[in-house]
């Protein structure tokens, strides 16, 4: 039998089912704030892909200076093929001055088999020469290789007046006309590789300033793109002390409410915080 004593003895029920609730509301709590704290996470990530997205980044740079180095870049790659073009002509042009040489000999010595030779020669390298495309890079100088395919290099003039490349010794009228043939090809060619060089070098000149405007346009943008991420981390860091400072806060309140549980169970079920000389100090 439980008497008025026992209620207040010193390991009494009430006392011991409130250490007990207040020690089993920490797992529950634990564990809720757990969940919490997963859901804050997800947030947080949430918030951190939104924030570090590069979908905007474009539109907080200059349009102009995007549009800038996208033309730059089209200029560039023109001016290389241009200059590819170029240089594989100025190859030819030197080539083809050789072979007249070659060419001035067998006249002189007279062979014909020779000559014939080399001229085939001569008609074949014309074939491996590209018309280079100077409009879109802004040198319009003209190489007379367009001339020179449709006409060849060593050429006479047929019955219709039209001037075509000569293919063998034979379509001379004499060596004096042969000669004038070769003569009229050494200064043309000279003349062609004289344009050639100076494209090359008025190409050069230009892909120099064309990369040195790129470069600065580049670095432009990529400053721009700097301060952008250095913004999107500060943004990023301040979103993740406002999580921890929640979860910081979340978790001094638990610790606090459960401190201040402990000292309420024991202040009212605590049988030493009887006062001495009481009625129940009495019983016990």
């Amino acid at each position: 039998m439980v008497g008025p004593a026992d209620i207040f003895s010193r390991d009494n029920f009430a006392h011991g089912f409130a250490s007990t609730a207040t020690i089993s509301s920490r797992p529950r709590f634990e564990l809720a704030f757990n969940a919490l704290q997963n859901t804050l996470i997800d947030r947080l990530n949430d918030k951190v892909e939104e924030v570090t997205a590069d979908d905007g980044l474009v539109n907080n740079i200059d349009p102009f200076l995007v549009s800038s180095q996208k033309r730059l870049q089209r200029f560039q790659a023109d001016l290389d093929h241009f200059i590819f073009d170029n240089s594989r002509n100025i190859n030819a042009a030197g080539g083809l001055a050789q072979r007249l040489d070659s060419l001035q000999t067998a006249l002189n010595s007279n062979n014909t088999d020779e000559f014939n030779a080399i001229l085939g020669k001569i008609n074949q390298a014309i074939g491996h020469t590209h018309v280079s495309n100077g409009t879109t890079v802004g040198i319009y100088i003209d190489d007379a290789i367009t001339k020179l395919r449709r006409e060849g290099l060593v050429s006479i003039t047929d019955g219709d007046g039209t001037t075509v490349a000569a293919t063998a010794r034979s379509d001379f009228a004499d060596d004096a006309a042969a000669q004038a043939a070769i003569d009229a090809a050494e200064l043309q060619i000279a003349n062609t590789a004289s344009v050639l060089l100076l494209k090359a070098e008025g190409a050069e000149n230009i892909r120099e300033s064309t990369a040195k405007n790129l470069r600065a346009t580049i670095l432009q943008i990529e400053a721009a793109r700097v301060a952008e991420q250095a913004d999107k981390a500060n943004e990023v860091a301040k979103i993740r002390e406002e999580y921890g400072q929640l979860l910081n806060a979340l978790s001094l309140a638990f610790e606090s409410s459960q401190a201040f549980a402990d000292q309420l169970g024991q202040k009212l079920f605590d049988p030493n915080a009887v006062p001495a000389g009481s009625v129940v100090n009495i019983l016990l």
